[in-house]
């Protein structure tokens, strides 16, 4: 598995996203199955799918909506770069 590195906007303070309920359109922006959501998440795999529900969502914390955003590469301030390892 790949080490990620955030790279962070030029922008000093930046307030968090609001957390919105598009969980399945950025799991499957960020190529995840709910199988593989649910174990990214640690959580099972029902209480994913209330995650994604249109009825009555359960929704995600700011955290897992922020990480979620950086998967599908979405986040407004933030992307994943790959680590690269130093060569010695």
């Amino acid at each position: 598995m790949n080490s990620l590195r955030f790279k962070e906007h030029p922008l000093k303070k930046i307030a968090p996203v609001p957390v919105m309920t598009n969980v399945r359109e950025l799991r499957q922006a960020a190529n995840f199955s709910q199988e593989n959501a649910a174990e990214r998440f640690n959580v099972s795999l029902r209480v994913w799918q209330t995650k994604e529900t249109l009825k009555n969502p359960s929704p995600l914390s700011q955290g897992e909506y922020e990480l979620l955003l950086l998967l599908a590469d979405r986040h407004p301030h933030y992307t994943l770069q790959p680590h690269t390892k130093k060569q010695s």
